[in-house]
């Protein structure tokens, strides 16, 4: 396995497990828990949570190590933007029928083949987008990664581990998927708009959902985004997350952790 990979991985990994254990996180976790009876000793519940919040944010994690992998990847170019929660502005009227859109995708009468709907509605954005005449709204979003293939096109990514959310969690991805793109075609030339590619990735390609609001042409499983983007391997990143956690460097981290906790620090 390539040692970079390692690498790329244990920095996620580490700048995950930083931003959980924080002096100020910690000194309000004690905080908290101090305030509480319980017979569990007050650095314990504060070791517990701690863990709970990294197993929580492992799907954030995710999120961290594409953009890494981006970042590192000789590949592609990373655009500035990308893994960055930013200011975005689009159109109230893109915001409607995208609205809209998802709405009619969950209506029964709604074709199960739809990629000529999701082309048209993508053209409307970026014709809606390009009016001048019409007045913009401004909303705070993720963008999980934007880059730039080996073709010089524009590729923008909405990342998650799992194809499991619930029926709400997955209508919202979706939504925020679309006015997430929406909003990127406003940070790019005029000359990009029209290569820019929208699609949402699943690190663990096992399937729950099938294409409900975005069509399997948009959507990325497992190795695919791999194979069509990167040079890394995604075999190369999957044995590595699988033995992670038996990584003498990691367990370190997680020893100082709680070191930390059991003396306050």
């Amino acid at each position: 396995m390539p040692t970079d990979i390692k690498l790329i991985i244990r920095k996620a990994v580490e700048d995950l497990i930083r931003d959980s254990t924080t002096s100020s996180k910690l000194a309000e976790s004690f905080e908290k828990h101090t305030e509480k009876i319980h017979f569990i000793p007050v650095k314990y519940r504060v070791l517990g949570g701690i863990l709970q919040s990294l197993n929580i944010k492992f799907g954030n994690f995710i999120e961290t190590l594409l953009d890494e992998i981006v970042d590192s990847d000789t590949k592609v170019e990373a655009h500035p933007l990308s893994g960055r929660r930013i200011r975005l502005q689009y159109t109230s009227e893109t915001d409607a029928i995208i609205d809209q859109y998802i709405t009619y995708r969950q209506l029964q009468e709604s074709s199960d083949e739809f990629d000529e709907e999701f082309s048209n509605l993508l053209r409307e954005i970026k014709r809606l987008e390009n009016n001048e005449d019409l007045e913009k709204i401004a909303i705070t979003k993720d963008i999980d990664a934007l880059f730039y293939s080996s073709e010089k096109h524009p590729v923008y990514v909405e990342v998650k581990y799992n194809d499991d959310h619930d029926t709400g969690k997955f209508v919202d991805i979706n939504r925020k998927f679309l006015k997430t793109y929406a909003g990127i075609l406003n940070l790019l030339p005029e000359e990009e708009r029209d290569h820019l590619v929208p699609y949402i990735y699943y690190f663990n390609p096992l399937k729950r959902w099938g294409p409900i609001y975005t069509p399997s042409s948009n959507i990325k499983r497992g190795p695919q985004l791999f194979e069509d983007f990167f040079e890394i391997r995604f075999e190369d990143v999957d044995e590595c997350l699988r033995g992670i956690g038996d990584d003498l460097d990691i367990i370190n981290i997680f020893d100082r952790v709680y070191e930390k906790v059991r003396h306050k620090l």
